[in-house]
């Protein structure tokens, strides 16, 4: 989808966006280590293509409803209201891959102590380095992992890479220093002539002591994040319905009023509140205990 979006706007103003592409380079090695299979001119004329659509789009529809409401000043208000939409989605395109760097890393750290640990039992049984990338590429378990893996069996068997030079190119364009360091580290076992079992074996175990330090570290950073519900959403919002009631004595409110304001607190404040605290401990957990 977003690769047929791409070769579309280039379509449109490709050749206006190529005179602007050295001023987004910085992207290129960013595109790769997100995974975005969009070449950088293609990405650049996204960006540009998106930012006009958005605000002619926002001008015509915030500057209509703007008038309407405002008289003819209302067209100044959403010129500036437009402005800075474009602004926003010019911006969010250019961040989107580093966004999703950070992403696709924390995702390939959580997976990678039971794949490595799965990689070194495939290497005792004398399964040659292909083949072990060509199996993990299958395992759909393993995500990112299973990705980066399908890009070195590909490396290797269709571009007719080396070993050698297929994990070298795996460690330059991963967005994970672990995966990184696996890949240089299993590389030096196959160059040195060491023992790529050994070496993975001890990996994992290196791996997963440190995913055993994270989930420690989650879990008592959960207790906190309880803690700080009951507070605030359970215990506050008895608070604020024996307050309002309270409240409603000294001021004008009318009791059907002030009803309506808890029904909207506990029928929507509330379940806002609790999806806000699962979204932040679902971002705090490594990945396994989702």
């Amino acid at each position: 989808m977003l690769k047929r979006y791409a070769e579309f706007c280039y379509d449109q103003i490709g050749s206006y966006a190529l005179e602007y592409l050295e001023y987004f380079q910085d992207l290129r090695p960013q595109l790769s280590k997100a995974n975005i299979e969009v070449s950088l001119p293609e990405y650049v004329s996204m960006i540009f293509f998106s930012t006009i659509s958005a605000f002619v789009f926002t001008f015509f529809v915030l500057g209509t409803l703007m008038t309407l409401l405002m008289g003819p000043s209302g067209i100044f208000m959403g010129l500036a209201l437009s402005f800075v939409f474009s602004v926003g989605t010019l911006i969010g395109f250019y961040l989107y891959p580093s966004l999703l760097i950070k992403s696709r890393a924390s995702r390939i750290r959580d997976s990678l102590p039971f794949a490595t640990m799965y990689m070194s039992t495939l290497a005792g049984t004398g399964t040659s380095i292909p083949e072990i990338f060509a199996i993990m590429a299958q395992e759909e378990e393993y995500g990112e992992i299973a990705t980066e893996a399908g890009k070195i069996h590909k490396d290797i068997e269709t571009f007719g890479m080396d070993i050698s030079e297929a994990l070298e190119n795996a460690a330059n364009r991963t967005p994970s220093k672990d995966f990184k360091e696996l890949m240089w580290g299993m590389n030096h076992a196959l160059t040195s002539g060491g023992s790529l079992r050994s070496f993975l074996s001890e990996r994992a175990e290196t791996l997963m002591n440190d995913y055993q330090r994270r989930v420690e570290s989650f879990a008592e950073q959960l207790s906190l994040v309880v803690e700080m519900y009951i507070t605030v959403v359970i215990v506050g919002s008895i608070v604020f319905t024996s307050m309002s009631v309270v409240m409603s004595s000294f001021t004008s409110f009318s009791g059907d009023r002030i009803v309506m304001i808890q029904m909207l607190a506990i029928f929507i404040g509330l379940p806002l509140m609790s999806g806000m605290f699962i979204l932040m401990v679902k971002g705090m957990a490594p990945g396994g205990i989702r």
